[in-house]
């Protein structure tokens, strides 16, 4: 297996690839952001999340990550997506994440910034598609898959809510 070397680094400044978990967490037509206070894409607006811990479950990592950062209490759903962070940061950094989308469904909490996110709020769909340039890259991609998902989970183009969601049979 060969290592990957940009043409400005040396190998030793580049780190193995991580795996994260983020929990793309709905409420409603509503998606939960936090803004980062780590590197890489520090102050920048995206969901939370952070490293899966040794011999833990993807969809509990994104679990126990949104409880950290925000103190929402969520029900993982599903996983749906992959996005790679593979850069250098503003101190010249080097950070090389897969970071793997878990559908969440808000339970309960209040949503107050924690850990290490400076600060959190719900963000329609339609106002995460218009501020997309205000976002870490790949979030409004991913909250257009999740909404795509809850559509399909729905069966009729429509988002699942907390009072309005179709039971599945199966048949």
């Amino acid at each position: 297996m060969s290592t990957i070397q940009t043409a400005q680094q040396p190998a030793s400044v580049l780190s193995e690839p991580r795996v994260a978990a983020l929990a793309v967490t709905y409420r409603d037509d509503q998606l939960l952001l936090v803004k980062r206070n780590k590197q890489p894409q520090r102050f920048g607006w995206g969901f939370a999340g952070g490293s899966v811990l040794l011999g833990e479950a993807l969809k509990v990592a994104a679990v126990r990550e949104l409880k950290e950062e925000t103190g929402i209490t969520a029900t993982a759903e599903a996983i749906f997506d992959v996005v790679e962070v593979n850069q250098f940061d503003s101190n010249n950094q080097y950070h090389h994440f897969v970071l793997i989308a878990v559908l969440c469904r808000y339970d309960c909490g209040e949503g107050l910034a924690a850990d290490d996110a400076l600060d959190c709020c719900w963000m329609s769909f339609d106002e995460i598609a218009e501020h997309d340039n205000d976002l870490i890259a790949d979030v409004a991609s991913v909250a257009h898959k999740a909404r795509q998902l809850l559509a399909s989970l729905n069966g009729c183009g429509e988002l699942l809510t907390g009072n309005k969601q179709k039971k599945r049979s199966h048949k």
